[in-house]
């Protein structure tokens, strides 16, 4: 068993965290070379970390079955979402999962199909294609609305004043992941950006629990649930309402938009219409190479092994989905966007994309976040041919949620327009 490459520096003057902050892909890349690995430690955050960007290293780290490894989001966002499932281990998130994986089933998710529809259906047809849009901020709107719509039963065309109100709240509320968390009162009365969060983490609860009271929807189905405290309700109605999975959602449909209106593509957006194989290999080439999170946390409550390499009790580790999606023991030429490899090389490699997470703690939602964007790529694909505005810089931001680093501009014509 060997020992993890690369130094953890003194406290304070030796941390990493602006340089990975700064420019995360090139901190890992340069880390990689440095110690000849794909895993290796520095500090981050002020403390004893090892990143993790080895295909196996990540598989070793999210199917952790002996709970040597705890959710290491609770001091950096548990202000900002209260107690829910993020923050949970052992018994206590087996139970809440439980619960919440009831909201999700297969017959669950087919209940939210016809309010997904409706609105994917009305938001499309009222885009003006006369000029060329900025595709992300279209999609993370569309996105928004829908799972506002899901999970508080809010009618944006009945209700436009609220869902406006709550649409700002929850960015808001979002700018607080990214702040530094202290809560201070500037001069004029001025809250700082982290004491604005929660001010709109106190609004938004209290828009939430109006909603309970009135007994309908999807809030009305998280009073059915056997929680073990009354406030999971609350919080985790917080947590899908939150600008998170508007995000992450906009985020994979902004990078298949992308993807597929460049003028290099083999195929056609006709294709991806009618061949459903075709549509599926190229949203898990997104997924590969465009994950809306590079990673996640966790932290070493014991010591234990990932990689092939010895994980110290109390060392944090950040797992990089990113680098494992792009590891070359895995993907032959990582860096190409070829759908072509999941019919071929990686045909059997599925269970190697950690988009939406993987073992015990992967995403609860992930069925649900897929019939939303295969439902808008449907409906984009029977109404829309785009192609990108020429010399655009298309290159990712990836923190804290990829999109492009600069406003991409698409060109959209409705279908019958682009048959003339």
């Amino acid at each position: 068993m060997s020992a993890v490459p690369g130094k953890v520096g003194w406290p304070i003057v030796g941390d990493q965290s602006y340089s990975f902050y700064r420019d995360p892909t090139s901190f890992i890349e340069q880390n990689f070379s440095n110690h000849q690995s794909r895993i290796f430690k520095a500090r981050f955050l002020n403390k004893p970390t090892v990143f993790v960007g080895s295909n196996k290293g990540v598989q070793d780290v999210l199917n952790d079955d002996s709970s040597a490894l705890e959710m290491g989001y609770r001091a950096f966002m548990y202000q900002i979402y209260g107690d829910n499932i993020l923050f949970m281990n052992d018994e206590e998130s087996i139970e809440v999962r439980k619960c919440l994986c009831k909201l999700f089933t297969t017959h669950s998710i087919e209940d939210y199909q016809k309010t997904i529809d409706a609105i994917t259906s009305k938001y499309l047809n009222d885009i003006d294609t006369s000029k060329p849009l900025c595709v992300y901020s279209v999609l993370k709107q569309l996105a928004t609305e829908i799972c506002l719509s899901l999970f508080l039963d809010l009618d944006f065309a009945h209700s436009k004043d609220l869902a406006v109100q709550i649409s700002s709240l929850t960015k808001t509320h979002w700018h607080g992941i990214v702040s530094v968390p202290l809560n201070l009162k500037l001069p004029m009365g001025n809250s700082s950006t982290f004491g604005k969060a929660l001010e709109a983490k106190a609004s938004l609860l209290k828009v939430i629990e109006e909603k309970l009271q009135q007994k309908s929807g999807f809030t009305h189905k998280m009073e059915g649930l056997s929680f073990p405290n009354s406030s999971y309700i609350q919080n985790h109605l917080l947590l899908f309402t939150s600008a998170l999975v508007p995000k992450a959602i906009a985020s994979l449909l902004t990078s298949f938009i992308t993807a597929t209106g460049q003028h290099d593509q083999v195929f056609c957006q006709d294709d991806l219409l009618f061949d459903n194989a075709l549509m599926e290999s190229v949203l898990l080439e997104v997924e590969r190479l465009y994950p809306p999170f590079i990673g996640g946390r966790r932290v070493a409550r014991k010591d234990c092994v990932i990689g092939g390499y010895h994980i110290e009790e109390g060392q944090a580790l950040v797992y990089l989905s990113h680098s494992a999606h792009r590891d070359p023991d895995v993907f032959k030429d990582p860096e190409k966007f070829d759908p072509g490899r999941w019919t071929n090389g990686n045909a059997k490699d599925k269970e190697k994309l950690f988009c939406f997470g993987a073992g015990p703690r992967a995403c609860i939602g992930k069925n649900f976040v897929n019939i939303i964007v295969h439902t808008i790529l449907k409906q984009f694909l029977q109404q829309f041919r785009w192609k990108l505005v020429d010399n655009q810089d298309l290159s990712p931001k990836w923190l804290p949620v990829s999109r492009p680093r600069e406003a991409v501009m698409v060109q959209i014509s409705r279908e019958q327009e682009s048959m003339l």
